[in-house]
């Protein structure tokens, strides 16, 4: 099955042969068809499966199709981060650079001049954080009343970053016969809720469990504190790791970390709110670009951080919820190509790992083939419960 079968317009079946889209993913199997048909659409897929285009080529398609004199936008994307953003606006702009349509980024910590210019070009397609789309709204700087497409990206995202009320009122100012559709990496119970109070009559899709795929190999790492360092160059060594995420709770926790690794001469960044725009997405794009092995960032600033050959990810700390452990497990193994996932459990750490654990409704494989193995006396010894099993994996290097 290829993009023929969708019978979409020439200008947009050449932009897919140039960008080498061959096949639709599984997503966008299910996601374009019901799309191109106006239907509202909830769609649940991996981080990596191609959701971006599952909605961006009904949305560039209905345009071409349908042209319009219309100087106001008629698709809308929300997307919870200014990174997301850009990534979704590039990918549209990658795909529309042939054709007589244009969009426009909108988010904050941009100047309004650079963004009101862009949108004096009457561009057809918004990608929009919800924070800036609303001042711009309230200031009558941009009429939503003729957007036929509103798409909400990561939506678990958005919720989890505290946008529920902000997706209330744009859908007060949006018209009510607008298509809608709703795409997440997981399904919590906020966003099937968020769906029912959002959509009409949706295609429900969804290709993912609570659990990471299957090309991501998952680990649990028992290591006292002091050596979680040394296990991270362990790491990078014994696997020749060319790039590798860490993920930490706190911006000192980033600085001590990326300081320790420059002192073992590796390339390495950090990345947290405090940081400027500018460096934030100069950081990103060093890391995207290979000139940096190992970024070091706190779980908001690292949202939307997307870097397809990312072969693994460490969780410094194990995380609070199994929603953050997925989308953290999310960014490495991306389009089936083999991932690694290492969690780190000092001793502090135990019951944490167990409640991980249950919410999973698995047990964790424990990597112990490393010099830093913490002993079980040592994890029992702050009086708390030990997991059951003992899953081993043999790893492919």
């Amino acid at each position: 099955m290829d993009f023929s079968v969708f019978n979409l317009h020439p200008l947009l079946a050449k932009a897919l042969e140039v960008q080498q889209f061959s096949c639709p993913t599984a997503i966008q199997k299910e996601a374009i068809p019901a799309l191109l048909q106006g239907r509202d659409v909830l769609g649940i897929a991996p981080t990596g499966t191609g959701k971006t285009e599952a909605f961006a080529i009904p949305i560039i398609q209905q345009l071409l199709v349908n042209p319009t004199e219309d100087s106001r936008p008629l698709a809308l994307i929300i997307s919870p981060t200014r990174e997301l953003a850009l990534q979704t606006f590039n990918r549209f702009e990658a795909l529309i650079s042939a054709m007589p349509l244009t969009a426009a980024c909108i988010y904050g910590g941009k100047s309004y001049d650079s963004q009101l210019a862009a949108l004096a070009k009457a561009p057809q397609i918004i990608v929009a954080t919800p924070g800036r789309l609303l001042d711009l709204v309230d200031q009558k700087l941009i009429d939503l009343n003729k957007i036929q497409q509103y798409i909400l990206d990561e939506g678990d995202q958005l919720l989890d970053l505290g946008f529920l009320a902000s997706i209330h009122l744009l859908k007060k100012v949006l018209p009510s016969s607008c298509q809608k559709a709703l795409f997440s990496a997981t399904f919590p119970a906020t966003i099937a809720k968020l769906g029912n109070q959002l959509l009409i009559d949706p295609l429900k899709i969804s290709l993912v469990s609570d659990l990471p795929k299957a090309a991501i190999s998952d680990f649990i790492c028992f290591v006292d504190k002091v050596d979680k360092k040394k296990l991270i160059l362990f790491l990078l060594q014994e696997f020749k790791l060319k790039q590798l995420l860490i993920f930490t709770r706190t911006t000192a926790a980033v600085d001590r970390i990326v300081a320790d690794l420059r002192k073992n001469e590796l390339a390495a960044e950090g990345l947290y709110g405090d940081k400027g725009q500018l460096v934030r997405e100069q950081t990103i794009a060093q890391f995207r670009q290979g000139h940096t092995q190992v970024l070091v960032a706190t779980d908001i600033a690292a949202r939307g951080i997307d870097i397809p050959a990312l072969s693994a990810i460490i969780n410094y700390e194990i995380p609070d919820t199994i929603e953050t452990y997925t989308h953290r497990i999310g960014r490495t193994g991306r389009a089936s190509e083999q991932g690694y996932a290492f969690t780190f459990c000092d001793a502090e750490e135990n019951s944490k790992f167990i409640t991980l654990q249950m919410a999973a409704k698995k047990t964790f494989a424990i990597y112990d083939q490393h010099p830093y193995l913490l002993s079980w006396e040592k994890m029992l010894s702050t009086k708390q419960v030990q997991p059951k099993g003992k899953a081993k994996k043999k790893l492919r290097k």
